[in-house]
Formats: C-alpha cells, structure tokens, sequence
C-alpha cells in the first residue's frame, strides 16, 4: 500500500497538484476505506482484517472552500462583450462542478428563499435574503438560459478580438479548463453503489457534502453570509460525504483490473490538470478584485458594511 501511495504521489505531481495546490485546499490519496475512521475503529477493522481488501478507492476532499470573488472580473469582462460574462461563468463552474461541490448565489437564493418564509415583515426587509436574488449582476441576466455549446461558442468568438490582457487570459484558460475535463463527469459515490453496495450504506451515515469552492460577488457579501450559515451546521450529524471517489476492484482478472486502474489514474490526471488550470483562473480573478478594491479605496477581506440584518441565528 506504502509502494502505491508513494507512485500516486509522483504521478499527482507529474499532472500539477503543486500548481493546483496554489488555491485548491484539499488532498487527493488512495485508500481502502471510503470514509475515515477514528483510531479505535482503524484498530478494530485492522484487527479482524483477515484478506486483503477487494477494492482501493480513489478519495478527494476539500478541507476548505476556495474563495472566488468574481464580480469585479465578471464588470471588466462586460467590458469587451455583454455577453461575455454569462458566457464564461457558465464554462467556469461546469467545469469546477466536475472536480467539486460548487457554492455559488444559486444555492444562496435556495437558502435565503427557504428562510425568508420565517422572518416577519420589518425583519425580512432589512434582511440579507432579500439581497441575495437583487444583487445578481445584471450582466449574468442571461445565465440560466444560456446553454453550454452556446456558452463555449460565444467564448471562442470573442477570444481572437479581445483587446484586455486579462480578459484574454481568462478566457484561455477557460477554454483550456473545458478541453481538459471534456467527456468527464463528477464522480460522486452514489454512482458506485451497483458496483460497490456497501457504499450505500456508508452514505446513509453522512451529513452532506462540503463545497470546495464559494463563488461569491464580492468578499463578505449576501452570499457568503449564506455560505457561513450552511456551514455551520454541515458535518455535525455524520461524517461528510467525499466529493470524489473512484474504485478500483481488485478481485477480477489481471486485465480488468489494469482497465479499472487506468481509468481510475486517466480521471485523476484530468483532474489535477483541470484544477491547475482553474488555480490561474482563480488568480486572476483575485487579482481583478484586488485592483476594483483598491480603486475605490476598500481592504479585501474586511467587510464593508455592517453585518446583514435579519440572519438566522444559532
């Protein structure tokens, strides 16, 4: 097991994890047990392991989420092309939805449209929640119904005319990010349970699945208050579901299990590729936060205004 792990280690290098490392907290490691255990039960498990095991898993987590503020790069975007913001968030987080849960307004209008209903009228118009669906940009008006083959076109018109270094930048890289993750879906472990049943069971006993990634507008807007509320309560009923897991069935013959290898270190490879790439992105866009900050005279990371009224408390 040393032995595999430490190939997996230079392989995971080969393919960028240093890069991706740069923005992407997490870990990526092949393991015989789907969720980790405390130590008592590893010493159980050990104890009355008696073969060794039939399949190896392919785990990835996030030990946190990666902050994106992308309003300020979504405005310097509409800059070149009105259609150009839509177009390029509707790649960016189809893709990052390939590696990882993404937390964006969409799950922040789920959450504010759910506690809305609790708050009486003086609360709710002074609350956060209300902000959530009004402080959408106006330039992602046509989001929702722009489809990804028309997402992905408009991006590669506009790229050859691009006269912004940044937007240029952006959209290569977006384009790159899409290429690498072509053919690719998320890897949930729901999608094992018919080849590996016992996952089932496992899942029942998890308390979601944490994001690695939160997509806000701004550093410590409306969406990031739902993001802080969501979060406080995920992880206390169970342990969390990993974003990522593959299997690698050990008790076939010797070809099928090259077979279920490769495809297991193809769809590693990709990823790692893919969140190296992403980790640019994510650089620029904080770097385009950072510059609109500064122009108008705010510090990042430190919110602007006082705290939203009207959220839920403990």
């Amino acid at each position: 097991m040393d032995f595999v792990e430490r190939g997996f280690q230079r392989f995971a290098k080969n393919n960028g994890a240093n890069e991706a490392k740069t923005i992407w907290c997490g870990e990526l490691r092949i393991t015989d047990r789907l969720l980790e255990l405390g130590e008592p039960d590893c010493n159980e498990m050990e104890a009355e392991a008696h073969t060794p095991p039939d399949v190896l898993y392919l785990i990835g987590e996030y030990d946190a989420a990666a902050s994106i503020p992308v309003g300020a790069a979504l405005l310097h975007l509409e800059r070149e092309h009105a259609l150009l913001p839509s177009a390029f968030y509707k790649i960016f987080v189809h893709n990052l939805w390939k590696w990882m849960r993404v937390y964006d307004y969409s799950d922040a209008v789920e959450h504010s449209e759910l506690w809305l209903s609790e708050l009486d009228e003086e609360d709710e118009a002074e609350s956060c929640y209300r902000k959530v669906k009004e402080n959408i940009p106006k330039c992602l008006a046509g989001h929702a119904i722009l489809s990804e083959s028309r997402a992905r076109n408009l991006l590669r018109e506009f790229q050859p005319s691009l006269r912004d270094s940044s937007s240029r930048q952006l959209v290569r890289h977006v384009l790159v990010l899409d290429g690498l993750g072509k053919g690719l879906e998320h890897a949930w472990a729901s999608k094992l349970t018919k080849e590996v049943p016992e996952i089932e069971d496992m899942l029942d006993g998890t308390d979601g699945c944490g994001p690695g990634c939160l997509i806000t507008w701004h550093e410590n807007d409306e969406i990031n208050a739902c993001f802080d509320e969501e979060m406080r309560g995920i992880g206390q009923d169970g342990p969390l579901e990993p974003p990522i897991v593959l299997a690698m069935p050990l008790g076939h013959s010797s070809q099928n299990v090259d077979a279920a290898v490769k495809q297991v270190f193809d769809h590693a490879g990709a990823m790692l590729r893919s969140l190296a790439v992403a980790a640019k992105i994510v650089e620029i866009v904080r770097e385009i936060d950072d510059e609109d900050l500064r122009q108008h005279r705010l510090k990042p990371g430190v919110q602007v205004e006082p705290r939203p009224a009207g959220v839920r408390n403990e």
